[in-house]
C-alpha cells in the first residue's frame, strides 16, 4: 500500500511538471504578423455604366500598376464624380486597408475596405496596408478608354518623291518578306527593293525585257509572273526577284488573270487569256510547262486594268477580279471569280455594285474584300472604298468619315496597294492623276493594331 501511494504522488508530479512545461512555453509563443501589402485582384462595378463590370484588371506588381489592358470602347463616357464600388482581394486576407489619394498635392485621402465606393473619374493612387499596419505598397490605378475609334483608319505617309515612281507603268509587290518596285522610265526597266517601304535600294534586273506589261506583274508564293505585249511569258523564283527567263508557250499571252493558290482538291497554277488562233480563250498551267485551255473569253470579261487578288476561303483557293475593261471595250463594275483557273462566274449583279472603274486596287483585308483608287468612265476619280463580306457578291460603301482617305490625299488609279504578311498594314504605293505621285502611304485599321 505504501508503496502504491508513492507511485500515485511521483506520478501526479511528473503531470503537474508537464502542465506547467506546456503553460510555460505558450507564454513564450510568438505571434506574426503578415506584412504582404499586394493586391492579388482587383474589380469595379457601377450601374450606369455596366461595361466597368466587364473590365479585366491587370496587377503590375513591380510597376506598380492597376489597370484595363483592353480599354473600353471609344465614346464610352463615365459620369462626372462616378462613384463605382470596388472589390479587390490582398495577399493577407481581407483585413487589408487601402488608402485612396485622389490628391497628393493637397492631401486628401479616404479609408476605403472591399465593396466601398470610390471616385473614379479622378487620377488615383491606392496604398495598401499590409495587417503589421506598417508594411505598404502604393498603386496607380487607371481605367483605360480607346482614344481612337476602332473603326477608324489611321494613314501616314510614309515616303515621298521617289523618283522610281515618277512614272505610270509601276508595280510594286510583296514578296520573298520585301517589297519590290518594277518601273519603266524611258523604256528602260528599273528595280528597287525595300524591307520597311521607306528604303529604298537599287538592284541589278536582268532577263525582263523592256516591253513587259509593268502594271500586271504577279506575285506568288515562291515566283513571280509577268507578260510582254507581244505575248511571251517570264518568270522568277530569284529571292530578289530579279534574275527572269521566258517560258515557251503554245499561244501568246493576253493577259494574267491571277494565280491559284492550292486548296482541298485544287491543284496550284496560273491563270491566263490565250491567243488560241484568233480566238480568246482561258489557259491554265500548274508547272508552266502543261497548259489546259477552257472556253472563249466572254465580252463582258474584264481583260485588261482590273484589279486580282488570291485568297484560300473555306479550304478552297480563289482568284477574284475587280473592275477593268473587257474585250468590248466596255468599263466593268462587277467581280468574277474562279476555282480552277479556267471557269468564271461572275459574282456582282447592278443592284450591289460599284460604278466601273479601271486601275483600281481590290485586297483582302480584315477579312472582307476592299476595293479603293480607281478612275471612273467620267475621268474623274473614285474617293470611296468599297467593300464585300462575300468574296465580292454584293459591295457597300465605308461612308462613315472615318473611313476617308485623308484630305491631303490625292484621288489616283495605277497604283499598288500591297499588305504586310500578317494582314496588319496596307501600303499604297505610286499612282497617276494628274501627274506622277511618287509616294508611299501607309493605312491601319485601329481595331486591327489593337489586337497586337
Amino acid at each position: 500500500m505504501y508503496l502504491r501511494n508513492r507511485l500515485c504522488i511521483l506520478c501526479s508530479l511528473l503531470l503537474a511538471g508537464l502542465m506547467a512545461s506546456c503553460l510555460g512555453s505558450e507564454e513564450e509563443y510568438e505571434y506574426v504578423v503578415s506584412t504582404d501589402a499586394e493586391l492579388l485582384g482587383f474589380m469595379i462595378s457601377h450601374d450606369s455604366v455596366p461595361e466597368l463590370a466587364t473590365l479585366t484588371f491587370t496587377i503590375d506588381q513591380e510597376r506598380n500598376l492597376i489597370y484595363n489592358h483592353d480599354s473600353l470602347p471609344h465614346n464610352t463616357v463615365i459620369p462626372d464624380s462616378c462613384k463605382a464600388i470596388v472589390t479587390y482581394v490582398s495577399g493577407s486576407g481581407s483585413e487589408n486597408n487601402v488608402l485612396d489619394i485622389t490628391n497628393l498635392a493637397e492631401g486628401d485621402s479616404t479609408w476605403i475596405a472591399s465593396g466601398d465606393s470610390l471616385d473614379i473619374t479622378k487620377p488615383l493612387k491606392l496604398k495598401v496596408y499590409a495587417p503589421d499596419q506598417a508594411t505598404t505598397k502604393v498603386y496607380t490605378f487607371q481605367v483605360n478608354i480607346h482614344t481612337l475609334n476602332p473603326d477608324s483608319i489611321r494613314y501616314d505617309k510614309i515616303a515621298s518623291d521617289l523618283s522610281f515612281l515618277q512614272t505610270d507603268e509601276t508595280k510594286t509587290i510583296a514578296y520573298s518578306g520585301k517589297f519590290f518596285t518594277y518601273s519603266k522610265i524611258e523604256n528602260q526597266l528599273q528595280l528597287y527593293s525595300s524591307s520597311n517601304a521607306v528604303d529604298w535600294q537599287a538592284e541589278t534586273l536582268s532577263g525582263l525585257p523592256g516591253n513587259t506589261v509593268i502594271k500586271d506583274i504577279l506575285p506568288t508564293n515562291n515566283q513571280v509572273f509577268a507578260y510582254t505585249n507581244n505575248g511571251d511569258l517570264y518568270t522568277t523564283n530569284d529571292a530578289n526577284a530579279n534574275l527572269w527567263r521566258k517560258i515557251n508557250t503554245e499561244y501568246p499571252v493576253v493577259s494574267i488573270l491571277g494565280f491559284l493558290e492550292a486548296g482541298d482538291n485544287q491543284t496550284e497554277g496560273l491563270s491566263t487569256i490565250v491567243d488560241k488562233q484568233g480566238t480568246k480563250v482561258f489557259a491554265f498551267t500548274g508547272d508552266a510547262t502543261e497548259w489546259l485551255y477552257g472556253e472563249a473569253v466572254p465580252d463582258n470579261f474584264p481583260i485588261h486594268d482590273f484589279s486580282s487578288c488570291s485568297r484560300i476561303q473555306l479550304k478552297i483557293g480563289r482568284i477574284t477580279n475587280v473592275g477593268g475593261i473587257s474585250g468590248n471595250g466596255t468599263v466593268q463594275n462587277a467581280a468574277w471569280s474562279t476555282q480552277n483557273g479556267l471557269y468564271w462566274a461572275k459574282l456582282t449583279g447592278e443592284r450591289y455594285s460599284f460604278p466601273p472603274m479601271t486601275g483600281a486596287n481590290a485586297f483582302f483585308y480584315n477579312n472582307e474584300l476592299w476595293l479603293l483608287n480607281g478612275k471612273l468612265t467620267d475621268d474623274t476619280f473614285n474617293e470611296e472604298i468599297y467593300y464585300s463580306i462575300d468574296g465580292g457578291t454584293t459591295w457597300q460603301t465605308k461612308s462613315l468619315s472615318v473611313f476617308l482617305l485623308p484630305t491631303e490625299y490625292e484621288p489616283r488609279y495605277f497604283s499598288s496597294v500591297v499588305t504586310d504578311s500578317e494582314n496588319k498594314y496596307f501600303y499604297i504605293i505610286g499612282g497617276t492623276q494628274s501627274g506622277f505621285l511618287p509616294e508611299i502611304w501607309k493605312g491601319c485599321l485601329n481595331k486591327v493594331e489593337f489586337a497586337y
